[in-house]
């Protein structure tokens, strides 16, 4: 490198005193003279520095040091250069160094929250086995007897035509020998009715002081209850010595007429509304009678229907009493329930096997109760039995299965015995080829299916 002029280390010099005096004001005498002393000479535009060694030589013009300086006064001082904007390329590295371990991150996060899991569905096999039988079970409780009564318009309609009075006559006769009158003589009476004989009147002869006598049947000549007459309202001589007499009155002579009467659907229509509400009094009352942990089970009930006029009778009205006698047996649920559980469980081990578990408690049904010495319980039951898969089995077919294979993972599943299908669902992102490690990824959902 080559060294400097030495004339510019004088320069130097001169211009490092210049700053340190501030102003420029510091003697030119003070200080030290230069080596080799130089003129400035300062023109319009440009500075211009000789060595006084060369005033009485003459200099050529280009081995002069120049600082040619424009506008002195305005031109600012150097600053830093300006800061270059990055270039596009580096925004990209900057932005893809940030954004490769956000993104694994993010990937992280995502399996965290969705990991690699199968779930394992298995079809359990699940079978009914049904039960009949008669158990010795309870106790019969008091009989008790309910009536209540109602009142009800009837409904059944009928008519009625006139129908004549009948009754009967006696004729007398005085004569020495025997008389007959014939049958469908008429008489009159003195309200003016006329009464026609049925029958012929053989009237006997008279033995004095006795009249003789006889009684037959007549009847009113017009329908009508104006036949009804009283007695002796006839009381008339047929000749001087024949008579005849009403000795009691004639009945039953009727008008044209409709009326009402009892029809059976009056019974029964009032009847029925009696029987419910008296099936609800007999019931509660014999709730009454159950202790705790009583089940009740009525035995069938006498039914009374009494009503004030009979099915076809005229009334307008009619009031029924409908009286319930009924009784029932006590006994307790819960010992029924163990009792044929017990009786259901050996019947299930004898049809199916080892391994199969009651999935609830039986549906009993109690058919009929038999009062005697000893209460007799008839019952159907059903219960629904399931191949049991314990919370312990459930975790070694987990431990089995983990790792393994899909396929051979199916197959150790199907091979189970009680389960009959078997079906595997990933969720995530995963090999699905293979069963998660983890247990914990390994989900099992049961299914039981009638069979």
């Amino acid at each position: 490198m080559n060294e400097t002029p030495k004339y510019l280390k004088e320069v130097q010099h001169i211009l490092a005193n210049f700053h340190e005096s501030g102003n420029g004001d510091t003697d030119p005498q003070a200080l030290p003279p230069p080596e080799n002393e130089i003129d400035m000479y300062v023109e319009e535009d440009r500075i211009t520095f000789i060595p006084r060694m060369l005033h009485s030589i003459p200099v050529n013009e280009a081995d002069m040091v120049d600082s040619i300086v424009t506008d002195l006064d305005t031109t600012p001082l150097p600053t830093k250069p300006p800061i270059q904007p990055a270039s596009n390329a580096a925004i990209g590295v900057w932005l893809f160094g940030l954004l490769v371990p956000l993104f694994c991150i993010a990937v992280q996060l995502y399996f965290v929250v969705n990991p690699f899991t199968v779930s394992v569905t298995l079809d359990a096999r699940e079978q009914q086995v049904t039960l009949t039988g008669t158990l010795q079970v309870g106790r019969v409780l008091d009989p008790i007897t309910i009536s209540q009564t109602a009142t009800a318009n009837t409904t059944g309609h009928a008519h009625q035509d006139a129908n004549a009075a009948t009754g009967y006559i006696t004729f007398y006769n005085g004569q020495a020998n025997q008389v007959t009158v014939p049958a469908g003589t008429t008489v009159t009476g003195s309200d003016g009715v006329q009464i026609v004989t049925d029958q012929d009147a053989h009237i006997p002869a008279a033995n004095p002081p006795s009249l003789g006598q006889v009684t037959v049947a007549a009847h009113a000549l017009n329908a009508g209850s104006s036949g009804n007459i009283q007695a002796l309202a006839i009381n008339a001589t047929i000749s001087s010595t024949l008579f005849v007499k009403n000795l009691s009155a004639f009945a039953g002579g009727q008008d044209e007429r409709d009326f009402r009467i009892v029809a059976k659907n009056d019974l029964s229509q009032t009847a029925t509304p009696l029987q419910a509400t008296l099936a609800q009094s007999v019931n509660a009352a014999l709730q009454e009678q159950l202790k705790q942990g009583e089940q009740l089970q009525r035995m069938p009930c006498s039914l009374a229907v009494t009503p004030d006029h009979q099915i076809g009778q005229e009334a307008t009205t009619v009031k029924v009493t409908v009286a319930e006698t009924c009784s029932g047996i006590a006994y307790n649920d819960q010992e029924l329930t163990a009792k044929v559980t017990q009786l259901l469980t050996a019947q299930a081990r004898k049809k199916l096997g080892a391994g199969y578990s009651m999935l609830e408690n039986p549906q009993i049904t109690v058919t009929r109760a038999t009062p005697a010495k000893h209460v007799m319980l008839s019952f159907t039951s059903v219960s629904t039995w399931i191949y049991a898969l314990s919370s312990v089995e459930q975790k070694k077919i987990k431990q089995f299965i983990a790792w393994k294979s899909t396929h051979n993972a199916l197959q150790l599943l199907q091979s189970l015995p009680g389960i009959e299908r078997v079906s595997l669902q990933f969720t995530g992102f995963g090999d699905d080829t293979r069963i998660p490690k983890a247990r914990a990824y390994i989900h099992l959902l049961i299914i039981y299916a009638q069979g």
